[in-house]
């Protein structure tokens, strides 16, 4: 009996019983060769500590749950009041917001706003059920801003929070302030970055 790849024999003696040979092509470096790749998934990985604002606790919960088992500490907050509160409160760094746009009492880019103003290396990632076109258009995000689009699934969600994570410097460290100092030879002012 012949089979794709291979062969079976079968052989059968009365008394005796019924003996199957299963012969398989013989590959050779088979693991070496189809190793597998290193899933997105993996590359998105991380440990930093991101502040999450969600209004809708259904969705928060399960947005943090999937940071958390990509290795990522997350602060949940119900509000921007709440993130506020919450940012004012922890004292180690928080290298990345995901906030929703639309929520009530306060939106998400004026509590952008706010808490770069306390933390300018913070970086933004905006999240909504509307089309980033959308939010966008009515003048809800400056142009350039991280979006990911609801509903997202957990690759979606932590490639993008990767990349925010991963992007260049911080809006506020790019607008640093300019220091002159005196060259103590010359005297003559000179240019450093503070």
């Amino acid at each position: 009996m012949k089979q794709s790849g291979g062969y079976i024999d079968v052989y059968s003696e009365l008394g005796e019983g019924t003996t199957f040979k299963i012969y398989l092509p013989r590959v050779h470096d088979a693991l070496d060769s189809h190793k597998a790749p290193e899933t997105d998934l993996l590359k998105s990985r991380g440990n930093e500590t991101i502040l999450l604002v969600e209004d809708e606790a259904s969705l928060r919960t399960l947005t943090r749950n999937l940071l958390e088992l990509s290795g990522y500490t997350v602060l949940e907050a119900k509000s921007g009041a709440d993130a506020i509160t919450i940012s004012n409160q922890y004292d180690g760094l928080l290298p990345l917001l995901l906030t929703d746009v639309v929520m009530p009492g306060m939106s998400g880019r004026v509590l952008a706003g706010q808490l770069t103003q306390k933390r300018p290396l913070i970086k933004v990632l905006y999240m909504s059920g509307y089309t980033g076109q959308a939010v966008g258009s009515h003048g809800a995000l400056e142009e350039g801003s991280f979006f990911l689009q609801k509903p997202f699934s957990r690759d979606g969600l932590v490639s993008k929070v990767r990349q925010a994570l991963d992007s260049g410097l911080a809006k506020g460290l790019e607008e640093a302030p300019t220091v002159l100092h005196l060259n103590q030879k010359s005297g003559e002012p000179t240019c450093k970055e503070s």
